[in-house]
């Protein structure tokens, strides 16, 4: 893992950074066994539902799984992973000393052929920024998510797509809509960069990213967890209300 210092200078100077190897294969098995659990139960919904404390956003005709939100609130695995040392003391290396508030625990999948994509946007947008119910604490956005590779990601598959430096134009999108404005970041400026199972990219609230579909043989798979700073969020979430702090 490189040192917090060099870490933190990465995602300064790009928005985001790549910690190698941070879940070790025995974990990630698990991970990926709970992901299986996940899949299973969804393909008993008709349409998006609550199971438990998570939230199953799904199409049944044909089936597309977009993501569980608060997924350990339907598998224990992943539920000891919110609080999770090797987590949480990533966030506090760009959030500053915790304790730290998560907001954020979504299993997200991307099946071969499913069609599942998603669209140029900030973070900050879905965190409600601009609004009574988000306060910029540090200035710099307050929030931080961490993505792990539950499958190898990268271009073929659907992978994260990041467009390097665009956080340093603070928040940019339509407070209302989230849309991006055409003149603010060009797409052909993005990259994307290749994880696997068991990297994690961490990335700031203004980075500018999105996703195509899956177009290999195989599936794409993260697990995403996004804290903030204390006295950042206002909004309720589900499964979590107004957070759960990580000291």
């Amino acid at each position: 893992m490189a040192p917090p210092t060099d870490l933190r200078a990465a995602f300064e100077r790009d928005g985001y950074a790549i910690v190698r190897g941070a879940i070790p294969p025995q974990e990630i098995s698990r991970i990926s066994a709970a992901f299986d659990e996940l899949i299973a139960i969804a393909r008993t919904l008709p349409a998006t539902a609550d199971v438990g404390q998570a939230r199953f956003v799904v199409e049944a005709e044909p089936f597309k799984l977009h993501r569980v939100v608060w997924c350990g609130g339907a598998n224990r695995t992943l539920a000891e992973l919110g609080g999770d040392p090797r987590f949480v003391d990533l966030a506090k290396i760009v959030l500053g000393p915790g304790p730290l508030v998560q907001l954020i625990q979504q299993a997200h999948f991307k099946l071969p052929g499913d069609g599942v994509d998603f669209a140029w946007h900030q973070d900050a947008s879905n965190r409600r920024y601009g609004s009574e119910l988000w306060t910029d604490v540090d200035g710099r956005g307050s929030f931080v998510q961490l993505a792990l590779a539950v499958d190898p990601m990268g271009a073929k598959n659907g992978g994260l797509k990041v467009i390097p430096g665009s956080h340093r134009g603070g928040f940019v999108a339509d407070p209302n809509t989230g849309a991006l404005p055409a003149d603010r970041f060009n797409p052909s400026d993005a990259i994307d960069p290749v994880l696997e199972p068991g990297d994690v990219l961490l990335f700031g609230p203004f980075l500018i990213h999105g996703s195509a579909a899956n177009f290999s043989d195989g599936p794409r798979r993260l697990l995403l967890q996004g804290y903030a700073l204390p006295g950042a969020n206002h909004r309720i979430y589900p499964g979590c209300g107004l957070g759960v702090v990580r000291p």
